[in-house]
């Protein structure tokens, strides 16, 4: 008989085995083989992730994460389409928002270290410079594109294409809506019900600050790439220029940098952008100081990305961790109550008007 902890891991690596072998007939390429992180420390990190998921609802999540300046864990949750029971892995594709953004800055970055534009050159006769449009809203980066495009003479999602994505390795990533791929997330729309929305987000105006979808086994490599300061995407120069601070943010405890936003996190500012919009939620934080990063996608607009960061944390740093509680609205067992008892009393009302309409 094997003990409770052997039982446990025997069960850990089946499941893992089974959805290498889905994401391969899927067509997925297949990973490389990932050093290993202790495995309490995966059983606790899979046990927190799906508490999570359950409790607050989730569709669908997938989580990355960066040791070491290496992809240690990419694993993924729940489903794609709410009402199916196809799975998430690490190949599914979501919709990253905003993290786009760090794309076209390292786009822009490329451009200035071959001396085709500066980041002090001045927009249209105008006092904005290029190096201020990366610290500003999706609008400047919008614009950013047509100074990409004029000064490459080739269309954004081209360039990108070529001098970004397949250089850094990054099969499964696309600026077009990734429909053809039978692996796609769908995104999720509704705070208390959630439901499957009608239309997966696309705008072709948008591109440059909110348009691509990408695999968390993507963005893992994406991250890692910066924490290494690898030079085959950008010079150690370019690195130190893309999160050094510009100006102060919004918040006390937020700052801007070159196309990423720097978070005050413990005694540290950490590069990094986290959204929920049209259906979907992602976070992606880099740790320069422990090549560390953490990449969180999910198909459900009010999934928590900076709470489950933390339990993440809590995770690799071995410490006892407590999951985020969500609010009474959003808690599964909350909404089985409610959608009965909403059924129950369209059933009432149902009754009483059939009794209403039967002859006296």
């Amino acid at each position: 008989m094997l003990s409770r902890p052997a039982a446990k891991l025997l069960t850990m690596v089946v499941l893992v085995a089974a959805s290498s072998v889905a994401a391969a007939q899927e067509g997925a390429p297949v990973a490389d083989p990932l050093p290993q992180l202790t495995p309490d420390r995966v059983y606790a990190l899979d046990a927190a992730l799906e508490r999570i998921l359950q409790e607050f609802s989730i569709p669908g999540l997938a989580v990355g994460i960066v040791e070491n300046g290496q992809p240690v864990y990419m694993r993924g949750f729940g489903v794609r389409h709410k009402g199916t029971d196809q799975p998430v892995n690490a190949h599914t594709y979501f919709h990253v928002a905003s993290i786009t953004r760090t794309f076209t800055a390292a786009a822009v970055m490329q451009l200035a270290e071959r001396g085709q534009l500066a980041l002090t050159d001045s927009i249209a006769d105008s006092s904005v410079t290029v190096g201020q449009l990366l610290t500003r809203d999706d609008a400047a980066f919008d614009a950013l594109a047509g100074i990409i495009e004029s000064t490459t003479h080739q269309k954004y999602s081209q360039y990108l294409q070529t001098r970004v994505l397949e250089p850094a390795g990054m099969v499964e990533s696309t600026f077009n809506v990734p429909l053809t791929a039978s692996n796609v997330a769908w995104p999720h729309a509704g705070h208390v019900f959630v439901r499957r929305a009608p239309n997966y987000p696309w705008d072709e105006k948008a591109l440059p600050s909110a348009g691509l979808s990408a695999s968390v086994a993507d963005l893992t490599r994406w991250a890692a790439l910066h924490v290494n300061r690898d030079p085959s995407l950008l010079a150690p120069s370019s690195y130190e220029a893309l999160f050094k601070r510009q100006r102060d943010g919004e918040r006390d405890n937020a700052a801007m940098a070159l196309g990423w936003q720097l978070e005050h996190h413990g005694s540290e500012w950490l590069p990094s952008l986290a959204t929920r919009r049209h259906g979907f939620s992602s976070l992606l934080t880099l740790y320069p100081s422990q090549q560390r990063a953490i990449v969180i996608l999910s198909n459900g607009e009010m999934t928590p990305g900076k709470e489950i960061r933390a339990v993440i944390e809590s995770v690799l740093a071995g410490e006892a961790w407590l999951p985020p509680k969500p609010s009474l609205l959003m808690r599964s067992d909350f909404q089985w109550a409610l959608g009965g008892l909403l059924a129950m009393s369209v059933l009432l009302v149902a009754v009483s008007v059939h009794r209403r309409r039967r002859p006296g």
